[in-house]
């Protein structure tokens, strides 16, 4: 009987371990493939690379373990997305306040020439995930925030 209730008390405590882990976040690759696979852009998006990402926000590619900064083709259309992963020891929260400016920026910029844009850019997601930043601008915000808040 003893051996019956050890081997129970052990069970329980396995499966509450089990229950408590933390889930895994997916590579930013990763996200960024299912989002495209998942979600009908109304414009193609193209991947930037690192002198558009570093011209653009300033950064120090150094402090990041992976990026992706993806835009539309279509430049009159508020469709981008950035999905950055900063090393250990490095401030997320600076990362996301120089995304923040950028939309404030977008936004200001589309104001001015497609007004129907500006709102989509009022409307978008910058956040921080533990190590991960990401701004999701989009007419398909919502669908990405989904995917973004399941794979991060």
């Amino acid at each position: 009987m003893k051996k019956i209730t050890a081997l129970i008390l052990i069970l329980a405590v396995v499966c509450g371990l089990c229950a408590c882990g933390s889930k895994q976040s997916a590579p930013v690759g990763e996200v960024y493939a299912k989002m495209i696979a998942d979600v009908q852009f109304p414009t193609e998006m193209m991947k930037m690379d690192d002198d558009y990402f570093v011209n653009t926000f300033g950064f120090e590619l150094g402090n990041f373990e992976e990026y992706i900064f993806a835009k539309g083709e279509d430049v009159l259309l508020a469709e981008n997305i950035i999905l950055i992963k900063v090393k250990d020891g490095q401030d997320a929260n600076a990362v996301k306040t120089k995304l923040e400016k950028f939309v404030k920026e977008q936004t200001a910029v589309f104001s001015s020439y497609v007004p129907e844009q500006s709102k989509i850019a009022e409307k978008s997601v910058v956040a921080v995930k533990g190590n991960y930043v990401y701004l999701l601008m989009s007419s398909k915000v919502a669908e990405l925030k989904k995917i973004a808040a399941d794979m991060i």
